[in-house]
């Protein structure tokens, strides 16, 4: 079998539509500046099932010793003057345009406080069953900037092209894809597009932070401020220039009967992050590979981040899975996923409820039904 590998400009799946661009309301968007309380009403239906593997519980325990992403070189990232005398990213990390993301846009952001055309998509939404932090996807266009505002903790993870992180009284941080910063409940900041890129980042966040009495109300970040920015490269980047995923691949594969082959599971974030979220893992399944039918007593989500995959939920219809879908599996729900024969598949992977660890293992669909699985989504 002849292996395909989607790099990390061919990771949009060619031929999948974009969701029209709903307009999200004012209220939403004060929040969603970085990604708060935008109501699942204003969002295009995210695809929603079944969720992860026990590799990613059997694997945790490799993938932390090893520090999860390997770490790389703070040299690896060119740096050119931009315009205006900003430092400008290498061009294997600039999106000049949309087509370039790999998560799809959701509605467009309607506030005074933002600058450009961004838009938010609603991924994750708080609720009882998974207890896991609301979590979004922005997406800016070059330029485009949220203000300066705060929240509650928040965990802010690039997913395509080069954009700014700035706390106030630091110089502005260059992120791009692949990068993870935490930002501490409170804290001034502001985040966005550089001047010639587009830019994509999900956001987890403590949406049920209350701001002290007396708190500085949002406001904008001026074109004479961002024309004249002080920036630096982000210290924290761990994805090496030879990685052709999202995140950092890991480099040992995980070989367990449980597997029909080899899948490497890395390390994003611990849970000890500041929007208490539980660790965020990294899976990637070689071409073909999938694993068995299994339980998470605390229930997993996945979302799809490079290549073509499935997921199911014992009774449910195969879910395709292209960048950017969520796939969600209910606590103690039966449940498989992995990736399509001819593409490199990879997903984040949350074990949630944490102090739930129950996991049970199965058997695994037979070779004749996986060969007549579909690599396209079926219209709805």
């Amino acid at each position: 079998m002849r292996k395909k590998t989607i790099g990390r400009k061919e990771r949009r799946i060619r031929g999948k539509k974009r969701g029209s661009l709903a307009a999200v309301s004012l209220m939403s968007l004060v929040l969603a500046a970085c990604g708060g309380g935008a109501s699942q009403t204003t969002q295009p239906a995210q695809t929603e099932t079944a969720a992860q593997e026990s590799a990613v519980q059997e694997g945790e325990a490799g993938a932390d010793e090893a520090g999860g992403q390997e770490q790389a070189t703070e040299g690896n990232i060119g740096e050119e003057k931009g315009v205006d005398g900003q430092e400008a990213a290498a061009d294997t990390d600039i999106a000049t345009s949309m087509e370039d993301l790999a998560f799809a846009p959701g509605g467009k952001i309607e506030s005074d406080t933002f600058t450009g055309n961004a838009y938010i998509k609603p991924m994750v939404m708080n609720d009882e069953i998974y207890n896991f932090p609301q979590t979004n996807n922005i997406i800016f266009e070059p330029g485009a900037r949220s203000g300066w505002h705060t929240h509650g903790g928040m965990v802010i993870i690039g997913t395509g092209g080069t954009g700014y992180y700035q706390e106030e009284g630091k110089p502005a941080q260059i992120i791009r894809e692949g990068d993870v910063i935490e930002c501490e409940a409170g804290v001034k900041h502001w985040h966005g597009a550089t001047p010639d890129s587009w830019f994509s980042q999900i956001v987890i966040y403590d949406s049920h932070y209350t701001a002290p009495e007396g708190a500085e109300a949002e406001e904008p970040v001026t074109d004479e401020y961002y024309e004249d920015l002080e920036t630096e490269d982000y210290a924290g980047r761990v994805v090496t220039d030879d990685n052709l995923f999202m995140f950092q691949k890991a480099e040992e594969p995980l070989i367990s009967d449980t597997f029909s082959g080899p899948a490497y599971v890395s390390s994003i974030i611990g849970d000890d992050n500041v929007a208490d979220a539980p660790g965020l893992h990294y899976v990637v399944f070689e071409p073909g590979v999938i694993n068995n039918w299994h339980t998470h007593e605390g229930g997993q989500i996945l979302i799809a981040t490079d290549g073509i995959g499935y997921h199911q939920v014992e009774g449910g219809e195969v879910e395709v899975l292209y960048p950017g879908d969520v796939a969600l599996c209910p606590p103690g729900v039966k449940h498989w996923h992995g990736g399509s024969a001819d593409t490199e598949f990879a997903h984040i992977a949350v074990n949630t409820n944490p102090e739930l660890t129950g996991l049970e293992w199965f058997d695994r669909i037979s070779e004749e039904e996986y060969g007549q699985l579909p690599t396209e989504k079926t219209e709805e």
